[in-house]
Parts: structure tokens; sequence; C-alpha cells
């Protein structure tokens, strides 16, 4: 399997919505039909590259994804106050997201899970927490497309005991993507991670 992993949208440019975001990353990337695997905010980037894409995009994994901008109520109340500030003003909500970054990642009972998730969450804040803001920023505005464009299968990865995205985020995706199946599995959201032999098995299936 040939893995890419790209930038989401950050700090250094800003384009007026994650359509654009996919626009450009189809015209770069060097691959014909890939499938897509989109974790917690990656999710609504996923679906922006199938959207755009739909002739080569093959399959997508959503895990643990962020929702449309119509259905946050559905997030944990400390994601959904930061966005509302991030919407307002990136940069008056960065200083919150950095001291959240700061914040030891919580325990999952899973060792090698644990040691991911905390080199991840370093690195993502190497830089300071503004691109973050602008991500939520764009997250919480219209996306640019509909989730009807997304012709491609859909997985919905999800764990029952999700409590940053919860699973009825799953429910309202099923309902509104029209090639969608849900695997709501007993785990957080951290945990999914330890699903990633299954997910990318999942999403090379149509390749």
């Amino acid at each position: 399997m040939r893995l890419i992993a790209v930038d989401r949208c950050g700090p250094a440019r800003r384009l007026p919505s994650l359509r654009a975001w996919g626009e450009e990353l189809a015209a770069a990337l060097p691959v014909e039909r890939f499938g897509v695997v989109g974790w917690s905010a990656g999710g609504p980037h996923a679906l922006a590259l199938a959207a755009v894409a739909p002739e080569r995009v093959t399959r997508v994994a959503l895990v643990g994804s962020m929702p449309p901008p119509d259905l946050t109520r559905h997030l944990a109340r400390d994601v959904r106050a930061v966005m509302r500030v991030a919407r307002v003003s990136p940069r008056l909500a960065t200083r919150s997201l950095e001291r959240w970054g700061r914040k030891p990642t919580p325990p999952t009972g899973h060792a090698s899970t644990d040691e991911a998730y905390a080199r991840g969450r370093a690195e993502s804040f190497r830089h300071g927490g503004l691109w973050l803001a602008r991500e939520l920023a764009y997250l919480g505005r219209p996306w640019g497309f509909e989730l009807g464009e997304v012709t491609a299968p859909v997985t919905l990865w999800w764990g029952e005991r999700d409590r940053v995205c919860l699973p009825p985020i799953a429910d309202a995706y099923l309902e509104r993507l029209p090639r969608a199946e849900l695997r709501l599995v007993d785990d957080t959201h951290q945990l999914l991670f330890t699903r990633w032999r299954e997910i990318l098995a999942d999403v090379s299936a149509g390749a």
C-alpha cells in the first residue's frame, strides 16, 4: 500500500472553503485512483476531496469525524465553545487551544496508542495553535459542497463511547451520504487509532 499523508487547512494560507482545499489537493496528487481516510477534523477534508474528484476516489473512511456545520450541537461542549470563537476571530481562539495542546493526552489503556497520540499532539502544536483555530473556523462555516456530491462508498467508523464526536453525528452522515455504511465499535475517540489495520484494509478494497 502507498500511504500519502497531507496537511490539512493551516495558518499559512486562507482558502475560501473546504471545497477549494479539496480542489487544490486533487490537482496536486500524483495518483489517479485512491481511497481516502479522515479521522476527527480530517473527516470533512476527506469528504471534500471525494466531492471534487468523484471519478478518482474509490472509497472513503470517516473515523469519528467532525460533523457538518448544522450538526455541531453533537460535538463536545468545549469543542463547540472554541469553534464559536474561532468563527469570529481565529486569533482569539488560539490561546485556549494552545493551553489544551499543552495538557497531557488522556490515557486510553493502550500503550502504543497513548504514545502515538502524545507524539502527534506535540507535533501539531509545535508552531502554535493558530492553524487549528483557522481549521475550526473552516469547519463551522459552509464547506462549499453538498454531501450528496460524495458518490464513493463511505464507511463510518465510530466509537460507541466517543465523547468528542458523538454517535448521533454518524447517524446523520448515514442518512445524508448516498452510499454510507456504519461500523459502530466499542471504543472511544482516541482508541479508534487501534483500528488502523482494519480501516486501511477497508478503504483500499475498491482501489
